[in-house]
């Protein structure tokens, strides 16, 4: 059997693996199928919650409690659309069937249902599934089933794919409201960046804008398969960036900017990360906004939106090195103190990180931050 076949189908080529178990599958529906069931249930369980967790910081226990009471409701309203449908006339006609109000039966199951989760650590998504009944849990099997799961989950914050307005004139000691929520939603720019001519003394090749190009693509599409939750294990985020960056990873130079993007939707294949016919798109439109900044805010901050990308792409790969050593130094540890239990120490499958290619990959961002802040671009 073909090494790249599904490891559910057997029959198909596979064109994605599973972020928890490893395995190859082809399509939504091999990743949801009974074989693979423990993995895409426990997926969408712990995104559901942890969205909740996301609210809870924002917000006292009891908010979050009623976000889960939200999303329950939802599942079973939308089981019951689904009986609805099935029926022969009945919904259709119900022009009532539309209200969002909830009946009494409703309000005494999300009572029921507060009083159960009351005290219980919503972050913990399986205290949280512990404590729903058989009907609750079968319902959520079943959205999970027929893919309607997807649609709880948070859409990820694009923060270069937002509006935002800054008047051409603006106060001149004090920051405008526009100006602090504009820069608010960006990464923030590196500090001290150097001149592009302490660093090369002629001008810079074409090829340098090219190159950035490429960096850019595998960020974007990075940071929307991670849902824009980026930095939460910046070694995971900088190994798939890695994986899809060649002018990071191996310093290929590009001859066009077409070229550059191409290419990552390439590499997304090679290392069967998930793409559509709407990626090379969409990567596309992300690199012509960063590169051309803002809309609506004046010439002030048409490098923003590039400064903010290589910032925190640089930060990306400063974390990463220092998660590197850690784990390094864990590893080490463990194998002279207790050489037996050395496998067990919990290290991330890294495929293309290593500490020289860290260091040479922030020296080149550091160079593109020079060019991005020049005459050049």
């Amino acid at each position: 059997m073909n090494e790249e076949s599904c490891k559910i189908c057997f029959n198909k080529n596979a064109k994605y693996n599973c972020p928890r178990c490893n395995i190859l599958y082809c399509s939504v529906k091999c990743y949801q199928s009974q074989q693979h069931l423990e993995c895409s249930e426990g997926f969408y369980r712990e995104n559901v919650v942890e969205e909740l967790a996301l609210q809870k910081a924002e917000a006292d226990a009891s908010k979050s409690t009623k976000s889960m009471l939200e999303i329950l409701q939802r599942i079973e309203q939308t089981d019951a659309q689904l009986d609805e449908e099935s029926d022969s006339e009945g919904a259709a006609s119900d022009p009532e069937g539309d209200g969002e109000e909830l009946d009494s039966d409703d309000e005494a199951q999300a009572d029921e249902l507060a009083n159960r989760l009351n005290g219980i650590d919503l972050d913990n998504a399986a205290q949280v599934w512990d404590h729903l009944t058989s009907a609750e849990k079968e319902e959520f099997q079943r959205f999970i089933e027929n893919g309607d799961i997807a649609k709880m989950l948070p859409e990820p914050t694009i923060w270069w794919a937002q509006e935002y307005k800054v008047d051409l004139v603006q106060p001149a000691e004090v920051r405008s409201q526009q100006e602090a929520e504009l820069l608010e939603a960006c990464p923030k720019v590196v500090k001290n960046i150097q001149k592009l001519s302490d660093i090369l003394p002629n001008a810079p090749s074409p090829a340098v804008r090219h190159n950035i190009a490429n960096v850019l693509a595998a960020y974007t599409f990075v940071y929307r398969y991670f849902l824009g939750d980026v930095h939460e294990n910046a070694l995971e985020t900088v190994d798939c960036l890695l994986s899809v960056c060649l002018n990071l990873k191996s310093s290929t130079v590009f001859d066009t900017e077409q070229m550059a993007v191409t290419s990552v939707i390439g590499e997304c294949c090679n290392q069967q990360l998930p793409t559509d016919k709407e990626t090379a798109a969409v990567l596309r439109s992300d690199v012509q906004i960063l590169f051309a900044g803002p809309k609506g805010c004046g010439k002030q901050y048409r490098r923003l939106f590039l400064l903010s990308a290589l910032s925190d792409i640089r930060q990306l790969l400063t974390h990463a090195k220092r998660e590197l050593k850690e784990v390094d130094s864990i590893a080490k540890e463990k194998a002279t103190t207790a050489p037996s239990s050395a496998m067990n120490v919990d290290v991330p499958d890294l495929k293309h990180v290593d500490g020289q290619l860290l260091k040479n990959c922030i020296k080149k961002i550091d160079f593109y931050l020079a060019y991005a802040r020049s005459q050049y671009l």
